[in-house]
């Protein structure tokens, strides 16, 4: 197996840790996906749900970073990922706030347009 980013051949790990990783993963992101879904539908407050909805989202984010992107921050890579996680994270939030800005001024003009044309039907006939 290789070392994480470094295609370096790393003889001291093995296919078994690998596929060990991969488990824990996977049964990490399940229990937070089930755990999700079981906020979702207890009788909490719905403040709680979202609160613990995304707690769970983190912490399955860790998840996945940790054991399926295999990002350690303790090695000699470190800095060069913690700079690959912000700056996709940079990227995404100018995505989905570009994207929510878009669809809030397009909303926010159709609706005037709608108010407008509202008026204009609603004047009586002399």
């Amino acid at each position: 197996m290789t070392k994480p980013n470094t295609g370096e051949l790393d003889p001291q790990d093995s296919a078994a840790s690998e596929i060990k990783s991969y488990a824990t993963g996977f049964a990490v992101s399940l229990l937070l996906t089930a755990g999700s879904f079981a906020a979702l539908l207890s009788d909490l407050p719905t403040t709680w749900k979202v609160i613990l909805i995304c707690g769970a989202a983190l912490l399955q984010i860790i998840a996945h970073l940790r054991n399926f992107l295999h990002l350690n921050f303790s090695g000699g890579q470190s800095e060069e990922d913690l700079l690959l996680v912000l700056f996709s994270v940079a990227l995404l939030a100018i995505m989905a706030g570009g994207t929510w800005y878009i669809m809030s001024d397009l909303g926010g003009r159709m609706h005037q347009a709608g108010d407008d044309a509202a008026a204009i039907h609603e004047t009586p006939m002399p």
